[in-house]
Order: structure tokens, then C-alpha cells, then sequence
């Protein structure tokens, strides 16, 4: 949120399931914003859900650890700011 992003439910997270949105401004389209991420930083996420089709799904498993995550999340504020 700090950064600008929508998370839904206020961040309330309760899977290793996140779905959030691009900050406002953000200018990159989903198919460059996910191939940005999967080759800048080795990420995937998907994107195209709800209604608008603005939110994207990043699911972790068992073998990410917290700095796995932290890496995860400073990659896509990168790229989300780098638009």
C-alpha cells in the first residue's frame, strides 16, 4: 500500500495466494509488466483478474523463503515504478 499498490481485502492475507493491483500512474501493460518481472528478476506472476482485469496473482509454495518474498516484492515495486 505504502507504495502505491491496491491490495485487496486492506492486505489482509490469509494463503500464499496475493492478488494486487498496479499503482496509479503505472504506464506498463500487463503483458509487459509480468515479462518484465520474469526476466528482470525471475518472477511470475499472472495478471488479467477481476472484472477490470487489473489485478495480478502471485502465488509462493513451500520452498520460498522470507527473503525469497522480499526479493519478490522489491522486484515488482521496481518495475511497477520503472513505467
Amino acid at each position: 500500500k505504502e507504495n502505491g499498490f491496491y491490495l485487496l481485502r486492506d492486505g489482509t492475507i490469509d494463503t500464499n495466494i496475493v492478488y494486487f493491483g498496479l499503482p496509479e500512474g503505472c504506464t506498463l501493460n500487463k503483458e509487459e509488466f509480468t515479462q518484465r518481472l520474469s526476466s528482470e528478476y525471475g518472477i511470475k506472476v499472472t495478471g488479467g483478474y477481476s472484472s477490470g482485469g487489473k489485478l495480478y496473482r502471485a502465488v509462493t509454495h513451500m520452498q520460498v523463503d522470507d527473503a525469497m518474498v522480499d526479493r519478490a516484492i522489491e522486484g515488482i515495486i521496481a518495475v511497477a515504478k520503472s513505467s
